[in-house]
């Protein structure tokens, strides 16, 4: 599968080009990205970023959809003012689906420009590595050629509490297994922005919280998926 990698917005500077000024950020989503779907099998292509340019963007997604089979670009799939990778989508294709009841990777969007499958991810790096798992990694799979399972879910006490959640929405949290007591349990990472990449290298999985969990206590079972359930192990 040919697959091509996007970063956008102005704001995005590429680790090691130059120091950043002030309401800039570096991209994490690209390299991460590039990994993961190396990883998944896919003929992977980095398109760099881009900018903040409607007409821009349009011009460069329809040449990436002439030259691969899927499109994964990270940022600009929200509503905001300079957020065109949405509009660019419902200008050049079809969109299938847009923003999904889950926590994080709510403005996931899903479409196809001809032949080319293009996926928005979100802009924040947990963000984009949940929706990868999740939803990228079978679809590179299958589209490859390769074997996909559903991962497996382990249910396990939970070592932390949740104690008002909002249901209608899946939250996948990073965490890992510890032993306490002679007893694995399960405890997340302490805090749960999406743009702390540090939660994602301090986990070995994600805690599945299903929609309708009004809140977690600690010893409630919990679904715990490793990373291993995709090929990913923890250095």
């Amino acid at each position: 599968v040919r697959c091509a990698i996007v970063s956008t917005g102005d704001e995005v500077i590429r680790p090691g080009s130059r120091a950043l000024a002030e309401g800039e950020v570096f991209d994490a989503n690209a390299p991460m990205l590039l990994a993961l779907a190396r990883a998944a099998g896919a003929n992977v292509t980095d398109l760099g970023v881009w900018p903040d340019d409607e007409h821009e963007i349009k011009r460069r997604l329809a040449k990436a959809a002439d030259d691969f089979d899927i499109i994964l670009t990270s940022g600009g799939a929200s509503r905001g003012e300079e957020d065109h990778i949405l509009t660019a989508l419902d200008a050049l294709g079809r969109r299938h689906m847009w923003q999904l009841a889950v926590k994080p990777g709510r403005p996931l969007m899903f479409g196809q420009i001809g032949d080319a499958i293009m996926v928005g991810l979100p802009g924040n790096p947990v963000a984009v590595f949940v929706c990868f798992l999740m939803y990228v990694y079978p679809m590179l799979r299958r589209m490859g050629g390769g074997i996909w399972s559903e991962p497996r879910r382990f249910m396990l006490p939970a070592a932390f509490e949740l104690p008002k959640r909002k249901t209608g929405r899946r939250e996948f949290l990073r965490g890992w297994i510890e032993l306490r007591d002679g007893a694995m349990v399960i405890d997340k990472y302490p805090r749960d922005g999406s743009g702390l990449i540090s939660g994602l290298r301090a986990a070995e999985g994600l805690i599945d919280i299903g929609e309708d969990v009004p809140e977690v206590a600690a010893g409630d079972p919990v679904a715990f998926i490793p990373f291993t359930e995709f090929g990913i192990l923890r250095a």
